[in-house]
This record gives structure tokens, sequence and C-alpha cells, in this order.
């Protein structure tokens, strides 16, 4: 399948899936629709999380990093692993720091941990290493996005301003996870590829597929791909 046929149809399953999920979920699906959404696509946000297991798993485990970060902060006889010791140190280190400076040195210091090579099968979209793992092991980019979500989390960023995102690496031609931080009313992406903190509006080559954070995830549909859709359904109906 050539490359924009296969995107294509990973974005109408994409699409299928979120709005057929809601019947095995605890709860009613309720979605919003945001016109100009991240990266400016179309984007069908729901507060029900029930569909991404793996990440509810993560983000279940929240409170075991921070039992182990308040332990490692009092006596560092502690300390889980010198890694644990390195990341504490830069969260001090850092308290006192502005917000933009804050996103700058989390992105560049923790892109400095072991990345799991792309060919290994645990660096997957699909897998999910809990932030404590990471820690000590490094992982696959969705890890260091949400370790990077964790870090400017407990340096107070709010986490309805964070998403950890799912996209399609078109130079690549493969799927990633970058982490977008909107700031002072702009969105920033931080890239386990990239240590300089990107301008969402300056990165053309990352097509989200869908995010999410503690209370809602997004499904993004390029604008291009619904205007082709529904030119077709017009000529099909003339």
């Amino acid at each position: 399948m050539e490359p924009v046929a296969k995107y294509k149809h990973l974005v109408a399953i994409l699409i299928t899936s979120f709005l057929t999920l809601a019947p095995i979920a605890s709860r009613p699906l309720h979605a919003d629709v945001t016109e100009k959404g991240l990266f400016g696509m179309l984007e069908i946000s729901s507060d029900n999380l029930a569909a991404l297991p793996r990440w509810l798993n993560v983000k279940a485990s929240f409170p075991n990093l921070a039992d182990a970060a308040a332990k490692c902060d009092a006596r560092i006889e502690d300390c889980r692993s010198q890694q644990m010791t390195l990341w504490r140190t830069k969260i001090a280190e850092l308290q006192q720091a502005n917000k933009r400076v804050q996103l700058q040195k989390i992105n560049r210091f923790l892109n400095g941990w072991k990345h799991i090579p792309e060919d290994d099968k645990s660096n997957s979209p699909t897998q999910w290493v809990l932030p404590l793992d990471f820690v000590t092991n490094g992982g696959g980019p969705q890890d260091f996005a949400v370790m990077k979500y964790a870090s400017l989390k407990e340096l107070g960023f709010d986490p309805d301003n964070m998403r950890i995102v799912i996209a399609n690496d078109v130079l690549r031609n493969r799927a990633h996870a970058i982490l977008s931080v909107k700031l002072h009313g702009r969105s920033y992406i931080l890239d386990s590829l990239n240590d300089t903190l990107l301008d969402e509006r300056l990165v053309n080559y990352y097509v989200p597929l869908y995010s999410v954070n503690e209370k809602t995830r997004w499904a993004h549909i390029p604008q291009e791909f619904l205007i082709a859709q529904g030119a077709s359904g017009s000529d099909k109906n003339d």
C-alpha cells in the first residue's frame, strides 16, 4: 500500500475506532469537535480513556513515581538508582526557573536518557514503559514523552496544557511520539529526537494520529482528508 493510501486507511480506522469504542466503556462517550486543533487539524475529543489501557496503566503508576521521588529527595541512600538521583537533582535545580527555561532544560536533559533502538520490539507506540522503569532503563519515544510530562507536571505545569502525541513521522515514514505543551497561548513540541524546543507552527513533518493527557484523548483528522472525502461523496451523488 502506498504511504498516502496507507495513512488515509489508518485515519479511517482511527475515526471508526474512536466512535465505536464507547459501548465497551464503563460510561457513555462524550465527544467535542475542534476545527483548528493541534497542528491545525480537526480534533475529536473525549473524556473517556477506556480505549487506551496502556496509557491508563502508566497514569495509575504516577503515585509510585512520586513516592520513589519523595524517598530519594529525603535521603539520597534511598534513591532507587543513579539515574533517579540525577533526575531529582535536575528537578530541584529547575524549581525556580521560568517556564520556558524549564521546557528547554527538561527536554534536553531527558533526551540524554537511554534510547531503546527502533528495531527493538519493545520500542513501539503500542508499548508503554512505566516511568519508574524508564528512569532506570530508558525507553522509546512515547516513554520519553511520558517522562517529560511527569517532570513538567511536578514543576507546576498544568496537565490540561500538555498532551502526549502519537504521530506519523512523514520524514522517516514511521510512528513517533512527542510531547505538546501550551505555554502563554503558544504550543511547543518536546521531541526525543531534537534537543531544541520547537514551535509547533514551524513543525510540518509530524501528522498527529491521537493525543492524550490525564483527562482527555483526541483523534486528529487532516482538513484535506475531510475535504477529499466530501468531494468523493459529492461525485458519487451527482
